[in-house]
């Protein structure tokens, strides 16, 4: 082997050995920090965790930028880019966990809501059934019926929003199913104290008890 080649050959295993020496890339890193911030999204995270979010976005970005940079060097060093894949994860394990804290908490809200509302129309349906209905009162007991109906719906709307996983629509439906069939129930109690007060009055003073 003449000198020139030999030269020519040490020449490139220089070379090879400068490029290399930063190590491999940290591919499993890069994947575990996007993989992270995809799991927080999927958490629901740009809902319940934004602000934990956009944190984990920026570092990921940032890791991301930092990345691809070095990817693009000729001579590799990866010491600061493991760093910021580290924290990039990190913090989108942290968003993932607060939505899905906040989202339990809006579930269980949602659902206590509900099942306040259902006993609400549950309690104002059988005062309904139960009230007298006489000349004077029919109005009264028709409409009642009819908002104890739209209490019916908004407490259907509630359940609907709940298996979408839309609680706060469904916290606000029930809400409303509750306010309506409070009102049917005190609506009731007026109806009868009318019904009473009608009975008495047509009623002769000697028949009165």
């Amino acid at each position: 082997m003449s000198k020139r080649v030999s030269l020519l050959v040490l020449g490139l295993l220089g070379i090879a050995l400068l490029v290399g020496c930063g190590g491999e890339p940290p591919q499993a890193e890069m994947d575990a920090a996007t993989k992270a911030l995809a799991d927080a999204k999927a958490a629901g995270a740009e809902k319940y965790a934004s602000s934990q979010l956009s944190s984990a976005q920026q570092a990921y970005d940032q890791a991301k930028g930092a990345y691809d940079a070095e990817a693009d060097k000729m001579f590799k060093s990866w010491d600061e880019v493991s760093p910021l894949l580290a924290d990039a994860k990190g913090k989108a394990d942290r968003a993932k966990s607060a939505a899905t804290q906040a989202k339990a908490a809006a579930k269980s809200g949602a659902d206590g809501a509900i099942a306040n509302a259902a006993a609400a129309v549950s309690t104002a349906r059988e005062a309904l059934a139960a009230a007298p209905s006489g000349k004077g009162t029919e109005g009264d007991i028709e409409q009642l019926g009819a908002d104890l109906d739209a209490a019916d719906a908004d407490l259907s709307a509630a359940r609907s929003a709940a298996s979408r996983e839309d609680y706060d629509t469904a916290s606000a439906k029930a809400a409303s199913a509750q306010t309506k069939a409070v009102a049917v129930s005190t609506g009731v109690e007026q109806a009868v104290a009318k019904y009473e007060e009608l009975v008495e009055k047509n009623t002769p003073w000697y028949m009165r008890m």
